[in-house]
C-alpha cells in the first residue's frame, strides 16, 4: 500500500512539473497570445517549498531534530552536478556556434555555480522579458532564488529545532509547536514578500528587478511552506 501512495504522489507530482514548464515554454514561445505562462515559475516555487518544508517536519517529527547539514549535502547533490554538466555542454557548443555570447563568459559562469545568477541579471540589466538575453545562463536565475531560500528557510528550521530540543516537553508538543512556529512564519514571509513585489513594482515599466529579486520573489516559496504546515504529508517523494 505504501508503494502505491508514493507512486501515485510521484505520479501527481510529475504531472504538476510538467504543467509548469509547458506554461514556462509556451509565454517564452507564444508571449503574445500566452502573456500569463511565466506563472509556471511560481507554480514550480510553490511546490518546491512545499516539499521541503514537508520534508522537514516530517524529518523532526520522527527524529525530533532537523539535520542542516544533510539537507543541503542533499540539494547540493541533486543541483549542482546538473548545472555543472550544463555549463560543460553549453559553453564549447556556443563557441563553435556564436563566439560573440561569450562577452563576460566567466562572470556568467561564477554567477551560475554561485546561485546569484537573478542578482547578476539585476546588477547587469537582464530583461526576463527579452527573448534573446544575451547570456547564456540566464534561465538559472530560478535555481538562485530557489537555492537562497533553501539556505535561508533551512538555517531558520534548524535553529528551531534546536530551540526546540527540549526533553522534558512532550514529544506531541514539541511537534505541534514545530509545526505552529513554521506556519506563522511562512506566513509572515509570504506577507512580507507580496508586499515588498506590490511596493517595488509601483511605477515601473520593467518588472525584471522585482522578478528576478529573491526578496520580491520568495513569496509562492514560502506560500508553498504555509501549505506544507497546514496539510501535512505522509508520503512525499524524495
Amino acid at each position: 500500500m505504501a508503494n502505491t501512495m508514493q507512486h501515485q504522489h510521484i505520479k501527481w507530482f510529475g504531472l504538476i512539473r510538467i504543467l509548469g514548464l509547458l506554461m514556462i515554454l509556451g509565454y517564452h514561445f507564444f508571449k503574445v497570445g500566452y502573456p500569463g505562462g511565466f506563472i509556471g515559475v511560481d507554480l514550480f516555487f510553490v511546490f518546491s517549498g512545499f516539499l521541503i518544508t514537508s520534508l522537514m517536519i516530517d524529518e523532526f517529527s520522527s527524529t525530533q531534530r532537523f539535520d542542516l547539514i544533510a539537507f543541503l549535502r542533499r540539494r547540493f547533490y541533486r543541483i549542482v552536478p546538473a548545472v555543472i554538466m550544463m555549463i560543460l555542454i553549453v559553453v564549447p557548443f556556443t563557441l563553435l556556434v556564436s563566439p560573440d555570447l561569450i562577452t563576460g563568459l566567466g562572470k556568467q559562469i561564477a554567477a551560475a555555480l554561485g546561485f546569484v545568477t537573478n542578482w547578476y541579471e539585476i546588477a547587469t540589466g537582464g530583461s526576463y522579458a527579452n527573448n534573446f538575453i544575451p547570456h547564456l545562463f540566464v534561465h538559472t536565475w530560478f535555481l538562485g532564488v530557489e537555492m537562497q531560500f533553501y539556505l535561508f528557510w533551512g538555517v531558520l528550521v534548524w535553529g528551531i529545532s534546536r530551540l526546540l530540543k527540549n526533553p522534558e516537553v512532550p514529544m506531541r508538543e514539541r511537534r505541534v509547536r514545530f509545526r505552529g512556529i513554521l506556519f506563522t512564519l511562512a506566513l509572515l514571509f509570504t506577507a512580507a514578500s507580496l508586499y515588498l513585489m506590490w511596493q517595488q513594482s509601483q511605477g515601473l515599466k520593467d518588472f525584471t528587478p522585482v522578478y528576478f529579486s529573491s526578496l520580491t520573489h520568495a513569496f509562492p516559496l514560502f506560500a508553498g511552506a504555509l501549505l506544507a504546515t497546514v496539510t501535512g504529508v505522509a508520503v512525499v517523494p524524495m
